[in-house]
């Protein structure tokens, strides 16, 4: 090899890489994930091994499991029905349902309901899916728009009523906002969305809302590359940025069934810059059906208000308010789930970070007091028992000998005595309650180790073990587990955590180029904690892993501004996202380089994104001396061409401030590679955010790279072949200093693959 010539990686080591994308793992990670479908007596799920899955039966008393079904009929029966082969992975098993007396499966597939008789071994019924029905949980009603306005359907005597005749473009009854980020990617695919609405528990009324968009600005996408026509098209949208003086708003709407009436909840509108209230599930009945409860956000996010509308007369008042200097949410985690119970007699337990943590407080007329206090996160309020005084809820960080980020259950007296943790196991435990609310589903385990899945009782004791993961197929390919850590911030004293993510192949005694797999949050942490295949953001934890097979040591780190600590630590990116964590991301790698002497500093990569992508960019550019080659795809690289419902709310509503934030301000600091990607077609995060960064860094006359995929969106430029290979590509190419295989094809992953979120 002459001195110059690069070596040419060996087709092996992509094929080694690939074959640990999450998506391929499915057949060498056997039950990792268990899908609960609950019944008032049994717990189904299904059982995976090497021969194919057997759905199971556990007795919810006795913890007595039988196998009923193999999953191998029903793809007969279905084949049968179908009269054609398919794809037994577009059967995503988060997707069924279970009833028994007869023992039936339902599953929505290819446009159709089906109902599987597990005696006859037969589909007893197969229904037509009405993607714009809504109907009312009996059969007996559905609610429908057409020309945006509302019908009411009698399922049973085949008549419709029209609700309303005043609906318009843009201001229309039970739609989505075009700022849910994917608004051009449903109008190209025809998706037709059921209405926005909730039937009550006694399926009389339904709640809705009039969705004003008129006021909100255009955005455009050209599509260059369409299927249909040589001329580029032009999609426009309503988007609002931050800073926009208008945003969507929504007016609740109250129908009665009966009466065939529509009443306006006497509030204000709702904004909605992202999702309405309804789709966040920020609005719910009371059991009794007699009032619907609802959360207000203020633009900003700086404060938060629970409202109770009744539900006949529509009159609202106020319960609940809460105010802060920075954002207030109900979650502490997108998408945001509210963590609030209503009691009798007015009392409402509620979630706050008041105290400097997310904790539990009962409101009630006479005030607020604590339920639970303390250095530590309550994550998820469950339930309240309250004929024996338990309440239920999970929470991280409160044994200090364990991870921070583990989470497990917890159960206190109302007045927030006798604190019990019910999963003692040194892990993060995800937790699904039974539906009776007698039972509960444990899985637990860590980055490094197997899921164990246990049924347990609500006082934490076990009825059975279901599962061990089979990881033996991580072993066949030499798997080496990730290494969880914890290291000190910027500060140098605050302790951050992290995992480094190591190659098949993997020798201590070499060097190994370093790549920061950046998620700056602040909506999300980046860094699992677990061992899934399919929950935290982009799958990072496998697809992490994949990238390590190429040569690389890969890290995660969740620095400052990342949530999941205290209000403190994660505010501490409010009204400067352009840190976006990296100094400690630079902190967090040098300590580890001098513990570890594999790691090599003078071949530090970053890649990232979306959010990362912005990251991955500002961090080449902020810290031209530290990291040497980036990529950087889709990134939102000036927040003010980026939706208001992200910016506001973790940036503040100075949109003055946000200029020194974008990464075009500091183009002409590039100084290693750089390689931009972006879907030509994303409504998420649109496309002007990297050309803009395009146009400063050509008056810089900076050298970089770029990849503009054509047809793509946010998620399929993520999700296609392409992008990985060249993902790949660039920085072997640049970091490891080795010429890629030569057009490499990565097999595109399942359409079906089940997208969880556990954090």
């Amino acid at each position: 090899m002459e001195p110059n010539q690069k070596r040419i990686m060996d087709r092996q080591v992509y094929q080694r890489a690939e074959s640990f994308l999450p998506w391929n793992l499915q057949h060498h990670v056997l039950n990792s994930t268990i899908f609960p479908y609950w019944t008032h007596d049994a717990l189904y799920y299904f059982q995976s091994s090497k021969t194919g899955r057997q759905l199971i039966r556990v007795d919810l008393q006795d913890g007595k499991k039988e196998p009923i079904l193999d999953f191998q009929d029903l793809i007969k029966a279905l084949a049968l029905e179908v009269k054609e082969k398919f794809d037994t992975e577009s059967l995503p098993l988060d997707r069924f349902l279970v009833q028994e007396n007869p023992q039936r499966i339902c599953f929505p597939w290819q446009k159709k309901n089906w109902v599987y008789d597990l005696a006859k071994k037969s589909f007893v019924e197969i229904t037509e899916i009405k993607p714009d029905y809504l109907p009312s949980p009996d059969g007996n009603w559905a609610l429908q728009v057409r020309n945006h306005n509302l019908f009411l359907i009698d399922m049973l005597h085949h008549q419709d009523f029209q609700l309303t005749n005043d609906g318009m473009a843009y201001h229309d009854y039970a739609s989505s906002p075009e700022t849910n980020t994917h608004a051009v990617t449903q109008r190209l695919n025809g998706e037709i969305s059921s209405p926005i609405a909730i039937w009550s528990p006694d399926f009389r009324k339904i709640i809705t809302h009039k969705l004003d968009q008129r006021k909100v600005k255009s955005l455009h996408l050209l599509q260059n590359a369409p299927t249909d026509d040589q001329r580029p098209k032009l999609h426009t949208y309503r988007m609002s940025f931050s800073g926009d003086d208008d945003l969507p708003l929504a007016e609740l709407m109250l129908i009665n069934v009966a009466a065939k009436t529509i009443t306006p909840i006497k509030a204000e509108p709702l904004l909605s810059p992202y999702l309405t209230a309804i789709e966040f599930k920020w609005v719910w009945w009371s059991e009794d059906a007699k009032k619907i409860y609802f959360l207000r956000e203020t633009r900003g996010a700086r404060e938060l208000i629970l409202c109770c509308a009744d539900a006949g007369s529509g009159e609202t008042e106020i319960l609940v308010t809460e105010t802060n200097e920075t954002f207030v949410e109900p979650s502490t985690l997108a998408p945001w789930p509210h963590q609030i119970i209503i009691l009798e007699n007015k009392k409402i337990i509620w979630l706050s970070q008041s105290s400097g943590y997310p904790h539990l407080y009962l409101c009630q007329p006479g005030g607020k007091t604590a339920i639970t206090q303390g250095e530590w996160c309550v994550r998820e309020v469950h339930f309240y028992d309250d004929k024996n005084d338990w309440l239920y809820f999970t929470a991280c960080g409160r044994d200090k000998n364990l991870d921070p980020y583990f989470k497990q259950l917890f159960r206190c007296r109302l007045n927030g005595d006798e604190l019990q943790c019910l999963t003692t196991e040194n892990a993060h435990h995800f937790i699904s309650i039974s539906p009776d609310k007698n039972c509960f589903l444990d899985t637990y385990s860590t980055i490094d180790t197997a899921p164990v899945t246990l049924l347990r009782k609500m006082n934490g004791e076990q009825i059975c073990h279901l599962e061990t993961a089979d990881i033996g197929g991580l072993q066949e390919l030499n798997w080496v587990p990730a290494k969880r850590f914890k290291v000190t911030a910027r500060d140098g004293s605050t302790p951050i955590y992290g995992n480094l993510y190591f190659p098949s192949h993997f020798d201590p005694s070499k060097k190994y180029p370093i790549v920061d797999h950046i998620y700056p949050g602040p909506q999300f942490y980046r860094t699992s904690q677990h061992f899934n295949l399919y929950a935290a953001i982009f799958r990072s934890a496998w697809t992490a892993q994949a990238l390590a097979e190429l040569g690389f040591i890969v890290v995660h780190v969740d620095g400052f501004g990342t949530p999941g600590r205290s209000k403190q630590f994660h505010d501490a990116a409010y009204g400067q996202m352009g840190d976006c964590g990296i100094p400690d991301h630079v902190a967090a790698i040098q300590q580890l380089a001098s513990e570890y002497h594999f790691i090599d500093l003078e071949k530090v990569g970053v890649t990232g994104y979306s959010g990362g992508g912005y990251a991955a960019a500002r961090a080449m550019l902020m810290y031209p001396e530290f990291y040497k080659v980036a990529v950087s795809a889709a990134g939102n690289h000036d927040l003010r061409c980026y939706p208001a419902s992200y910016g506001e709310k973790y940036n503040g509503l100075d949109v003055d401030k946000y200029e020194s934030q974008g990464n075009a301000a500091y183009a002409g600091k590039l100084q290693g590679k750089l390689l931009l990607i972006h879907g030509e077609m994303d409504d998420n995060v649109h496309p002007c955010a990297t050309m803009q960064l395009v146009d400063a860094l050509i008056k810089h006359n900076k050298d970089f790279d770029m990849l503009i995929m054509p047809n793509q969106n946010h998620a399929s430029t993520f999700d296609h072949p392409y992008y990985w290979r060249k993902h790949w590509d660039y920085l072997v190419r640049h970091l490891l200093e080795q010429v890629p295989p030569k057009d490499y094809l990565i097999k595109p992953m399942s359409r079906e693959f089940p997208q969880l979120m556990d954090w």
